[in-house]
């Protein structure tokens, strides 16, 4: 938040607090709600405390932006960046082994598999599937604690979902052989398979390194991967670990719910929200109830928000499917829309799409060791391929050839848009005056009752999760799905349609 940068803010109590606390020494963990001035805090920790500091921010804009704000004695980087400094001058890599992305054809090149391979367990996979299956599989180790593939990083997805544990177990241990191959390529100096930036991130945590500060600020802790949280456990410095377990909804990219995982010696809450009012606060504390925070998030008096029907800023869905569908009605009402992030990822479904509906392997993870569409049809239909559903439904509507039509007709800059399309998930971080939520937010809470009891739970909280960060991204209304809004006993706040007139 913004209130700092001006002489007229005041820090509320619980600002001061988490100076006070960081002051007396010891690892800090402080929990901010959404829009709760984080970053504003963080500075008034740096501003408390001039010696040499650290602030490790989630990507490179955020890095960016925050060299501006803090003072000078801080100094503001992604791990990443530290990283690629380190491995390149201490380490004598030279710079393509950390530039290259390793992809699947870089892994068909250097170990010329068969056109067709079949694994102890009966598994046939295609050439192009399973370097695809290899490059996910040394991603998930790259991100992991551990020092050496092994099963535990075998991705399991696509037509992998629908084998026994056995046949799996059977199949992974193979594929955890070749991973180890793989790796050891990757570490080769002069040549081999580049490091790319989870390689380099890799051995960089691997070296040991020590921190030259006094003391470290990491936002958006909840989202550290394991082999991020490795290397800041093993710091010798006081850390300030800042961020929201409920925003934990990177399960699926190898992070953990770091924020429970943290060891300190005092902790604080930030609940004063400064993004939106009482009634958006009041709706999403209803969500972290259920989440097990006891704590309310408070909205700001100085913002008049509501629960209701809107012309939204931003249409936030929970898969990539009900985007490209959002996408399709925006442009059948001659509406401009840009998508966060771009469509490159939705671009690269689709052709996978094509691919197989061509009998070609599929190499996406939704797609992967399918044999042709009718296959990826079939599997739709059953329980554990309800996930595919919507993307297979999308596609036999519209085809995948006129969506890829209407994604490139999205705006390339979002300045010009008249809607932002996005999943929840790349919304995490921004922010809107009306936001919409597309109803297949729903769709994952029915698909969390039907596990097992367990899995139940834990499906259902990350749901939770992921509906918390979505709703929490409107600054003046948010209009959430009615079947959600129900099974929250969340009411309308306003019976107006609330938002910006948007005409073609």
């Amino acid at each position: 938040m913004l209130q700092s940068d001006t002489p007229s803010f005041q820090p509320v109590a619980e600002q001061r607090l988490a100076v006070e606390l960081f002051l007396a020494g010891g690892n800090l963990r402080i929990d901010a709600y959404a829009g709760a001035g984080k970053t504003t805090t963080l500075k008034m920790l740096a501003a408390s405390k001039p010696s040499p500091a650290l602030y490790l921010a989630f990507n490179r804009s955020i890095a960016s932006e925050a060299r501006g704000r803090f003072p000078a004695h801080v100094k503001c980087a992604t791990t990443h960046s530290i990283a690629f400094r380190a491995v390149r001058s201490s380490l004598g890599y030279p710079e393509w082994k950390l530039t290259e992305s390793l992809t699947p054809n870089l892994i068909l090149q250097a170990f010329r598999l068969p056109v067709e391979i079949t694994f102890h367990s009966g598994v046939v996979l295609e050439q192009k599937s399973y370097a695809a299956v290899l490059r996910d599989g040394l991603k998930l180790f790259l991100q992991s604690r551990d020092a050496a593939p092994s099963t535990l990083h075998v991705p399991r997805y696509g037509a992998f979902e629908r084998l026994g544990s056995e046949q799996f177990e059977s199949f992974a241990k193979q594929v955890a052989e070749h991973l180890g191959y793989l790796w050891s390529s990757m570490l080769d100096r002069p040549k081999g398979l580049p490091l790319g930036h989870d390689g380099y991130l890799k051995l960089w945590a691997l070296s040991n390194p020590r921190a030259q500060a006094d003391y470290i600020m990491v936002d958006e802790a909840q989202d550290l991967n394991p082999v991020l949280l490795e290397v800041l456990n093993r710091s010798e410095c006081q850390i300030v670990y800042v961020g929201d377990a409920n925003q934990q909804i990177y399960e699926w990219r190898g992070a953990v719910n770091a924020m429970d995982q943290v060891q300190t010696s005092h902790r604080c809450l930030l609940s004063q929200s400064f993004r939106f009012g009482p009634e958006i606060a009041a709706a999403a504390t209803i969500v972290l109830r259920t989440l097990g925070s006891r704590e309310p998030l408070r909205g700001s008096r100085s913002v008049v928000s509501h629960i209701g029907r809107v012309k939204p800023d931003a249409i936030l869905a929970r898969s990539n499917a009900a985007v490209m569908s959002n996408i399709l009605r925006c442009l059948a009402r001659n509406l401009r829309c840009a998508v966060v992030g771009g469509t490159k990822d939705l671009e690269r479904v689709l052709t996978d799409v094509q691919r197989v509906k061509q009998n070609q392997p599929g190499q996406s993870p939704e797609l992967v060791g399918f044999q042709g569409w009718k296959d990826v049809m079939s599997f739709s239909n059953r329980p554990e391929g309800e996930g595919l559903r919507p993307l297979v439904n999308l596609v036999q509507e519209h085809d995948e050839t006129r969506i890829l039509g209407a994604l490139s007709k999205c705006e390339p800059d979002e300045s010009t848009a008249q809607v932002i399309c996005s999943t929840a998930h790349r919304s995490k971080g921004r922010e809107w005056d009306y936001v919409y939520l597309d109803p297949d937010f729903e769709a994952g809470f029915l698909r969390a009752k039907r596990l097992a009891s367990a899995e139940a739970a834990r499906a259902t909280a990350s749901e939770a999760r992921l509906l918390y960060v979505a709703m929490t991204r409107a600054k003046l209304e948010v209009q959430l799905p009615r079947e959600v809004a129900k099974r929250f006993g969340i009411r309308n706040t306003t019976t107006e349609v609330l938002g910006r007139p948007l005409h073609p």
